[in-house]
């Protein structure tokens, strides 16, 4: 038999979704996790074709809300749990001090530290420098992260690192996850990860390209069986996407992360915001809650991130 060095690809979303949860229903070991049994595959990888394919189509699958509100609070380059808690309650449950998330991921993506230079606008200049450089690469866990841990929730970052490549004249991700949830945390970080990959593109001034995923354990919580049995009952999906992204500056995405704490913009401060940024900040809950429906959605710019509001609203 010939080996098959091959890693599956995607066009869209939902149909990495669907191939990778039969996959581990299927293929899967049980497990005892600290957070209860799971199914697990181990050294899992997948790639996604088209990195704008980053919402779901499914009913079941959405969680459009809250992908939208964890990325920016990546951009806040704040840990602190009351942001991010309104739209994902499961951040209670995360490993913290002072109310601050010890694990957060913006401070590593946007913070200057050490430096004159987030790991973002680090990786941002070598790839201007050096277009090829196998360098590019952002750092989330390192040694310190890893103790001795009786805590139930307690954990280390589930990502290791993003790996940044521009081949075939595209912009390419790698990320590598040492644990991932593939029912809750699977689609959050595809969402997030792919923007993050566009948002250097766009700073970069190159072609988006294609986006891989590895993680050495893969596992669905016997808890959620039932949800994704559901889920791939539910069939394959029209392709549902996001256009490309405007461009932007720090003043721009101090906006959008303004948009998302509890005072919100005005709407004049909204409307002065590039379409793609305009109706981004729309998910958040100052703007959803305070209109119906029908009135929430007139307010997007964009046809497409229109489609995936709509969606998110299907009962």
């Amino acid at each position: 038999m010939k080996p098959n060095f091959t890693t599956p690809h995607f066009d869209i979303l939902d149909d990495l979704l669907n191939e990778s949860y039969i996959h581990i229903l299927k293929n899967g070991k049980d497990v005892i996790g600290k957070r209860g049994a799971i199914r697990e595959v181990n050294n899992f990888s997948a790639t996604l074709i088209n990195s704008r394919s980053r919402t779901s189509n499914s009913l079941d699958r959405r969680l459009v809300r809250s992908k939208f509100a964890e990325f920016v609070w990546y951009l806040s380059n704040d840990s602190n749990k009351d942001f991010i808690v309104p739209y994902i309650s499961t951040y209670n449950e995360e490993e913290s001090e002072n109310e601050r998330i010890l694990g957060a991921y913006g401070p590593k993506f946007f913070g200057k530290e050490n430096s004159n230079l987030s790991q973002f606008e680090r990786i941002c200049e070598q790839l201007k420098q050096r277009k090829n450089t196998k360098q590019a690469y952002i750092s989330i866990s390192d040694s310190a992260d890893y103790k001795v841990r009786k805590e139930k929730y307690s954990s280390p970052p589930c990502t290791i690192g993003l790996h940044f490549l521009f081949r075939d004249n595209a912009l390419n991700l790698t990320t590598y996850m040492r644990s991932n949830d593939a029912y809750f945390g699977l689609p959050h970080d595809l969402f997030c990860f792919t923007t993050l990959q566009e948002m250097v593109a766009v700073k970069v001034g190159i072609p988006l390209g294609k986006y891989t995923h590895t993680c050495t354990s893969l596992h669905i919580y016997d808890v959620h069986f039932e949800k994704v049995e559901k889920y791939i009952d539910e069939g394959l999906f029209e392709h549902l996407s996001m256009p490309p992204m405007d461009d932007f500056n720090n003043e721009i995405l101090e906006s959008v992360v303004n948009a998302y704490k509890s005072d919100g913009l005005s709407s004049c401060e909204l409307d002065k915001l590039p379409p793609y940024w305009h109706d981004f900040s729309l998910f958040s809950n100052q703007y959803f809650n305070k209109h119906k429906n029908q009135d929430w959605l007139s307010l997007f710019k964009t046809d497409e991130i229109r489609k995936i509001a709509i969606n998110s609203l299907t009962r």
